[in-house]
């Protein structure tokens, strides 16, 4: 196009058609009764004024979209049907998953305990999610409208225009004339209602949080695995000396509770209540290693004093009196594991801990019975 005739179409006044297309003109023509729709599956060209709602006809160039074909959409409804049954697999599979699959420590297949839940409820919500914008994208009418407002108020025949336009939405998403899409929908929505059920009638494996945090990795008779996984015996330690243990169960060197410190002292430093006598072997015990303030490693021990420190806030153990709290913001002591010997000289647990091992939290009771934990 030539300079001239640029100049030309600067100079001419824009036309009727061009004002209502936008232009630069800031005056709208848009009324209170008019609406603009536009076709948003269509790249090219300006937008176009559709009809209004009172039944006037598109303008020149403009179209609209009727109910599509049944054949061309054949193919989208199966689609959205299939990702609605997917949302029922979700849902029915999150329910299984919370009651069949074993969580606590040690059992076969304990570890895909969570990794199942959030697979399954990761499949419920995306398949009702995605089927249903898919459904908007194929199956429903892709219009724009825009309309402008001047009163916060409406008028009665805003509010009839509102109520035709969301029955004409109705009509346009196929519910009444789909009856795969219908059946398909409330399946997958019911199935979602199922999710919470486990929670509503119990917390499963967390109906008795106090008693679930309690249990460690540890059990009866399993031995204590050095960081390089090989059992510990007597011997291994020398007076002073100090190695951090792991219980002899699958995945024990990866429980992040059942981290332990297994301290070597002379038998006659120990100072242990007359119940506890019997929970250390020849001047060696063992601690849990997470900090009751913050769970912080506690690895940190001093032999002439007998002291264990937690390297982040300074709070001080008396690993020779049980691991009483000696300073810092911990308020209460190390839980102690009870250990033995076996048949071959090697050390094993007698139990669990004899309390809930790292930071106190806030409906743990105040003491423990003096025992020996889950047998």
């Amino acid at each position: 196009m030539s300079d001239e005739s640029i100049r030309d179409r600067l100079s001419s006044p824009a036309g009727h058609g061009e004002q209502s297309s936008g232009g630069d003109s800031s005056r709208s023509d848009i009324t209170s009764a008019d609406f603009q729709q536009t076709d948003s599956r269509s790249s090219h060209g300006p937008s176009q004024t559709m009809a209004s709602p009172h039944g006037a006809p598109p303008a020149e160039g403009g179209h609209s979209h009727g109910p599509k074909d049944p054949e061309d959409t054949r193919g989208a409804e199966r689609a959205v049907a299939a990702l609605f049954l997917l949302a029922v697999i979700g849902a029915v599979g999150f329910v299984v998953s919370f009651i069949a699959i074993p969580f606590d420590y040690g059992k076969d297949h304990y570890q895909w305990y969570t990794p199942a839940l959030g697979l399954f409820m990761t499949l419920a919500l995306v398949g009702i999610g995605a089927g249903a914008v898919l459904w908007a994208k194929t199956l429903m009418n892709d219009e724009e409208t825009v309309q402008e407002r001047h009163h916060l108020a409406s008028t009665d025949e805003s509010r009839a225009e509102t109520v035709a336009i969301l029955k004409q939405g109705a009509a346009d998403s196929g519910l009444g004339r789909r009856s795969l899409l219908r059946n398909s929908l409330l399946l997958g929505s019911g199935a979602l209602a199922i999710l919470p059920i486990p929670l509503l009638f119990g917390l499963g494996h967390f109906q008795h949080k106090e008693r679930e945090l309690s249990k460690t990795g540890w059990k009866k008779g399993s031995r204590l695995l050095d960081e390089l996984g090989r059992p510990v015996k007597m011997g291994d330690l020398e007076v002073g000396g100090v190695k951090s243990v792991f219980p002899d169960v699958p995945g024990g060197r990866r429980m992040a509770d059942s981290a332990a410190l297994i301290i070597r002292m002379q038998p006659d430093v120990l100072h242990p209540r007359e119940s506890r006598k019997d929970w250390a072997v020849d001047g060696h015990i063992v601690y849990s290693v997470i900090c009751t303030h913050l769970g912080c490693p506690v690895k940190l021990y001093e032999q002439q004093t007998h002291h264990l420190f937690c390297p982040c806030h300074q709070s001080t153990f008396d690993a020779a009196r049980e691991a009483k709290v000696l300073f810092g913001p911990a308020a209460r002591n190390l839980p102690q594991l009870a250990i033995a010997l076996d048949d071959e000289g090697y050390f094993v647990a007698q139990g669990d801990f004899s309390e809930p091992v790292g930071p106190s939290f806030w409906e743990r009771k105040d003491s423990y019975p003096d025992k020996v934990g889950n047998a």
